[in-house]
């Protein structure tokens, strides 16, 4: 082996595993928010974080607190996750993620499921501690609900559901989560307003390629 060819096996290797430790931190994330671990989710982030979700605008201390005062509340959401695309640039980096808001409660004594059906992209950036989330967005697709019984029918209003927000990519999971006293803005990212969605990766992609960083690294997907 040459070289040349010594050191871009070396380049290729520290990639991998770069996405490798983006990937696992990524899952780590939503495990500690499943689990109540609220100090090891809040250091998942950087201290200059922002997060936006269906229910939070802030940073990762107060999203922290927030989810606990949620579930404290009763909603005890979970949120299975995949990684499956990430781009290295540098210290700089972006993941993105298919994932799932899945809820069980009750409506007028029926016990129901409900799921909100995501991806979540993240800016990330190498901190002294390892790779530490930069932001959390979701990207909303579309939510369902099913009795637990399927001899049950879920009693619901259309009309109270639309009322939640017009956006047909999180209409379900806005009315679920109003139910719990919680504002759902209408401008959330979601597969409903694509003009909105390039304009948000156009962003996230000009953050990666910022001056005076190196070249981006390869796609894994």
């Amino acid at each position: 082996m040459t070289g040349t060819e010594a050191s871009a096996s070396s380049g290729d290797l520290a990639l991998a595993l770069d996405k490798l430790q983006i990937f696992e931190l990524v899952r780590q994330e939503r495990l500690w928010r499943d689990l109540g671990e609220w100090d090891k989710l809040a250091e998942a982030y950087t201290e200059d974080a922002v997060i936006r979700t269906s229910w939070f605008h802030g940073n990762a201390r107060d999203f922290a607190e927030g989810s606990k005062v949620m579930a404290d509340r009763g909603r005890h959401s979970k949120h299975p996750i995949w990684p499956v695309y990430a781009r290295v640039n540098g210290d700089r980096a972006l993941v993105e993620s298919r994932s799932q808001i899945q809820n069980r409660s009750e409506i007028d004594g029926v016990a129901v499921d409900t799921v909100q059906y995501v991806r979540f992209v993240s800016r990330v950036r190498r901190t002294p501690s390892g790779w530490r989330l930069v932001t959390f967005e979701g990207i909303y697709e579309k939510g369902t609900i099913a009795p637990v019984n399927p001899g049950d029918t879920v009693p619901i209003s259309w009309d109270e559901v639309t009322a939640a927000t017009p956006r047909t990519s999180y209409q379900l999971h806005a009315w679920a989560i109003s139910r719990r006293g919680y504002s759902v803005p209408d401008d959330l990212l979601g597969d409903d307003e694509p003009q909105q969605l390039r304009e948000f990766f156009a962003a996230e992609e000009a953050w990666l390629l910022a001056e005076g960083w190196p070249a981006a690294g390869a796609e894994l997907s």
